[in-house]
């Protein structure tokens, strides 16, 4: 978890995280996942090309043997997946949830179990696809769970921020 909750104690005294923090933290993920994509593609192309027999035909603007087929959207999924499930399981935080202060574990403060990350995968797109409602069902409740922290039995908490130190 982060250095500024190292109790599940601490981690009470937190307000719980409103709908639009998590929606830009979203945001901000969605950029880095699709840096994460462009890597993956390079190196599928890369591995394809040179053991493969790469197939494309350029001159059609058909990349679609090299980059359509259900291996490489796997890898995609994968790739994706293991973004989310790594940053929550570990850190408590993407890269998004960083940057705007929000970390999510389970209700009793404790880092998410493996279960409980992918729980929370397969849930946040329905509630995203939804319309957003998942996330927008925050709104009218006190604790501002949405339905992928129902289904997982998690929080996301919004984390104070850091004093400065003093100049001297």
């Amino acid at each position: 978890m982060s250095d500024i909750v190292n109790t599940p104690k601490q981690f009470d005294h937190l307000p719980y995280a409103g709908v639009l923090p998590r929606l830009l933290s979203l945001i901000y993920d969605a950029l880095i996942i699709a840096g994460l994509w462009m890597v993956y593609g390079f190196l599928a192309m890369l591995l394809v090309s040179t053991f493969g027999g790469l197939q494309c035909q350029p001159e059609y603007i058909d990349y679609t043997p090299c980059v359509g087929g259900p291996l490489y959207q796997l890898g995609l999924l994968l790739v994706t997946a293991g973004y989310f499930f790594w940053s929550w399981r570990v850190a408590g935080q993407t890269i998004g949830m960083r940057a705007w202060r929000l970390m999510v574990a389970n209700r009793n403060g404790v880092q998410l179990s493996w279960y409980q990350c992918f729980i929370r995968a397969l849930v946040g797109p329905v509630s995203l696809g939804c319309l957003g409602l998942g996330f927008f069902w925050g709104y009218f409740r006190a604790d501002r769970a949405s339905w992928h922290d129902l289904a997982s039995d998690s929080e996301v908490r919004q984390l104070p921020k850091k004093k400065k130190a003093k100049k001297l």
